[in-house]
Parts: C-alpha cells; sequence; structure tokens
C-alpha cells in the first residue's frame, strides 16, 4: 500500500488504515476438511475526484468484460428464510384435466365458464431442505456486520463527499488453487432494471508457491443515465448463469436506463496474512484484509444407552452424532 498515496488522494480511507494494521502471522494451517480456511474482508468504493477519475480515457474498445466459467454467489442469511417464489397457474385447454371436488364438480367460474386457478400457489422451483445457517462452518456466507473489523473504515467512507461505499462484506472459505478457485460475483450500488451500478467478480485463490493468498478482481463501474443519452457502444456482458436478481426492486422503476461509460478494474495482488491491502484505480478502490480460520469440526452429541447386556455380554456403547 502505497501510504503517500493513500493519504494525498483518499484522507478518509487513510486515516482509517492506521486503525487496521495487524502485525503479519503464520499462515492458516490445514483444517479437518483438508483445506485451509481464511476470513476475508473487503470493501469497495467509488473514487468521486472528477480530476482523478476523468484522467483516464475510457473507451469501450479497451473493454474486457464477462464472468468466468466457475462462478458462485455469495451466500447470505435471507437465502435460508427465502420462501421461494410462487406462481398462480390457469388450467387450459390443452393442460392438465381439471381437479375435481369431492362432489366431481371441476373448479370452474360460474360467470365466466372458465377455470379457476388449480389449487395452489406452487413453487417455481424445487428447494432444498431447510437449514439454518452455520456462522462458524459455512463456506462463502457474509456474516453480520458487527463481526467487521471495517467498522471505521466503512463508516468514513460513508461520510466522505468524494467516495461512495458500493459493496462490503466478511465472509470464510477455503482457499484453493488456480484451477480449482470459484469467482464470486459482485453487485452493489444503486440497481437499474436487473443491473447494478458495481458489477463483476473476485477470485480468492493460493499463488503457485500456497505462500500467499491472491485476490483477482475483474469488476466495472457503470455510469448509468435515465436522461435517454447513453451510447450503445457500451455493452454489458450476460448475467452468469444463476444469478440473483430482484429486477422487481430497482431504484428507478418504471424508466429505462443508457450506459454513458463503462470503467473496468482488472488487477491481481498477492497478500500476507493479517495485513491491510489497498487496490488503488482511477474510479474505483478496494481494501481487503485475510485472516487464517482454523475451521471448527462438526458438533457431535453423545446419546447415552441405558446399561443392557448384549448377547455376547458387552454392552453398548454411545455413539457420536454429528450435528447438521
Amino acid at each position: 500500500m502505497k501510504s503517500a498515496h493513500l493519504s494525498r488522494s483518499f484522507p478518509a480511507l487513510a486515516a482509517a488504515a492506521a486503525l487496521l494494521l495487524i502485525p503479519q502471522t503464520s499462515g492458516a494451517a490445514a483444517s479437518y476438511d483438508g483445506n485451509r480456511w481464511f476470513q476475508v474482508e473487503i470493501s469497495i468504493f467509488s473514487n468521486d475526484y472528477p480530476e482523478y477519475r476523468d484522467a483516464e480515457l475510457w473507451s469501450p474498445d479497451r473493454l474486457d468484460l464477462g464472468y468466468p466459467a466457475r462462478t458462485r454467489e455469495f451466500r447470505r442469511l435471507v437465502d435460508f428464510l427465502r420462501v421461494d417464489d410462487f406462481e398462480r397457474r390457469v388450467l387450459g385447454e390443452t393442460e392438465q384435466e381439471l381437479p375435481e371436488t369431492g362432489d366431481d364438480v371441476a373448479l370452474m367460474d360460474q360467470d365466466s365458464d372458465l377455470p379457476l386457478l388449480e389449487t395452489g400457489p406452487f413453487a417455481r422451483r424445487a428447494s432444498a431442505d431447510l437449514r439454518l445457517p452455520d456462522f462458524e462452518r459455512d463456506a462463502w456466507l457474509l456474516l453480520p456486520p458487527g463481526l467487521s473489523d471495517f467498522q471505521t473504515t466503512n463508516t468514513r467512507l460513508e461520510r466522505s463527499p468524494d467516495n461512495r461505499l458500493l459493496f462490503t462484506g466478511l465472509w470464510r472459505q477455503p482457499v484453493l488453487h488456480t484451477e480449482n478457485a470459484s469467482a464470486l460475483v459482485v453487485r452493489g450500488g444503486r440497481q437499474f432494471d436487473q443491473h447494478h451500478e458495481l458489477e463483476g467478480s473476485i477470485t480468492i485463490r493460493f499463488n503457485e508457491n500456497e505462500d500467499r493468498v491472491v485476490i483477482d478482481t475483474n469488476l466495472w463501474l457503470i455510469d448509468f443515465t435515465l436522461a435517454g443519452n447513453g451510447d450503445p457502444a457500451w455493452q454489458l456482458p450476460p448475467l452468469p448463469p444463476g444469478a440473483i436478481t430482484e429486477a422487481a426492486v430497482t431504484d428507478f422503476p418504471g424508466r429505462t436506463p443508457g450506459i454513458r461509460r463503462i470503467v473496468q478494474m482488472r488487477q491481481s495482488r498477492d497478500m500476507r496474512s493479517n495485513e491491510y491491502h489497498y487496490l488503488d484505480h482511477p474510479a474505483l478502490g478496494l481494501v481487503i484484509s485475510v485472516h487464517p480460520y482454523d475451521l471448527p469440526p462438526p458438533a457431535t452429541l453423545e446419546i447415552p444407552f441405558e446399561s443392557v447386556d448384549l448377547e455376547d455380554g458387552s454392552q453398548p456403547t454411545a455413539a457420536p452424532l454429528p450435528l447438521q
């Protein structure tokens, strides 16, 4: 991190940086699952200094936007509590036979002679078994803000007139080699239809020697416009398969956005554990820290048996069962 440059260009961030510098310690040992786990925290923000952001010549021809073949979404607490979207289905002439009541009478609308809605509602897709999140062992699960070490930094960024906090997250994950690592989909800022101001992906992986954790960023900041003066030369890539979109909660309902400019941030950084790292860019800033994490083994429950003699004269023993 270039502290002099950071202090000159981003005083709000520089003032918070000193609070996050932590002495370096050794890397994580393998956990019971055979992987080395780390706790990762990241904040991504915009740099709204016109003389700094506009110093570069941004061109659609220089962009290389897209998502890797292997991506995953962050997991959120709401995902464990979400009820699947439900749809209402009207039975048409070509669909299955109408349901019948106990009196063998089809459910028909007496006024229009049209079939009523089939008994429902019906899930759009099958749901996984309901389970509660495990904040100690679930990978890529965004943890509560109260556990964050970046609270002071994020507060300063939110109060700064020259920056906007677009995304912040704290999670734990196994860190793998490049060929096995998955990119994490990132989106943040204001929402326009199915897109956000900040989109792209980050990958947390090991370097070749496994002595450094590496972050690869491929992020883009989209300058949307609602004034009808967008430039069709700026094109966004398709969203990754299975992307979670919330078009119904767009910040500008009923208005079609155009794009004035897209700025890309594509960088890689080798990181030591327990240090505060800053990735610089004319339009974006990213701060990140990684800490070794000792993954606790699954909890077990001892189920005692009553003392009874088996046929061979032995006693049954209590069997530990994993708690899921």
